[in-house]
């Protein structure tokens, strides 16, 4: 069942009306508590309980000298907020899982269209490091695993998958993985770099999807009901990393 809006939250979007309808600009001054009050017809207590939340979603920001301003919000603070909480349940953590997969799938235009060759040596640079890890250091190579993934989201240039993809890194912490990972991966990173050198985008998306293969046949162990207990007392899920 859905809740009516308190004053604060329907105070908050009359103020986010009227600024909109009175042609704020991003850096103009926020008028006063005061002033809002008056026009709005609450208390100052409502109006700066409202102010207060738009300044935590980023909307507003008080400068000295000058006062609050408007500024471009931050859109991620609501999944922040929601991460750092600890209190996603199972099935909105796998959900999160399922929505990364997605993403690193989904992004092969965007790397194709926006890659270079620094880029590519990045990669091949880690893809090195690789190589040279013992198979048996599973810490060192899930650490070149996220650096690999993070580089190819720096890639695709989207500022805000980027920021997703930081987020969802602190929710699924590596703990583990399992020893027979390599065999059992189908498409390798080396091979996705040489179809990002040489390849085209719609090989490179099968590439992706085949390389995530093991992430699909895990899913069942990460998300089962004993991990679920495990995670009654940890604020964050220990997952493998997406690879």
């Amino acid at each position: 069942m859905i809740k009516d809006p308190t004053l604060t939250e329907q105070t908050e979007q009359r103020i986010l009306k009227y600024v909109t309808e009175k042609g704020y600009q991003l850096g103009d001054i926020f008028p006063k508590e005061s002033e809002f009050a008056e026009i709005l017809g609450v208390s100052r207590v409502v109006i700066r309980e409202a102010l207060s939340r738009l300044r935590m979603m980023g909307f507003i920001e008080t400068k000295r000298k000058r006062g609050t301003v408007l500024r471009s919000p931050d859109m991620f603070y609501g999944v922040k907020t929601i991460v750092n909480s600890g209190k996603l349940d199972l099935e909105s953590l796998r959900d999160l899982y399922e929505v990364r997969i997605m993403l690193e799938i989904g992004m092969a235009d965007f790397i194709f269209l926006r890659k270079t060759d620094e880029s590519i040596a990045l990669l091949e640079k880690i893809v090195t490091d690789e190589d040279k890890t013992d198979v048996n250091d599973l810490e060192r190579l899930a650490a070149l695993d996220i650096q690999f993934h993070s580089t190819l989201y720096q890639i695709s240039g989207n500022k805000s998958l980027g920021t997703f993809q930081n987020l969802l890194n602190t929710l699924f912490t590596t703990y583990s993985r399992s020893k027979n990972w390599r065999s059992r991966q189908i498409i390798s990173h080396a091979t996705l770099v040489g179809i990002l050198k040489k390849g085209t985008t719609d090989a490179f998306r099968t590439a992706m999807r085949l390389h995530l293969n093991t992430r699909f046949e895990d899913m069942e162990v990460l998300f089962s009901a004993k991990n679920a207990i495990r995670e009654l007392g940890d604020r964050r899920i220990n997952v493998v990393p997406l690879s």
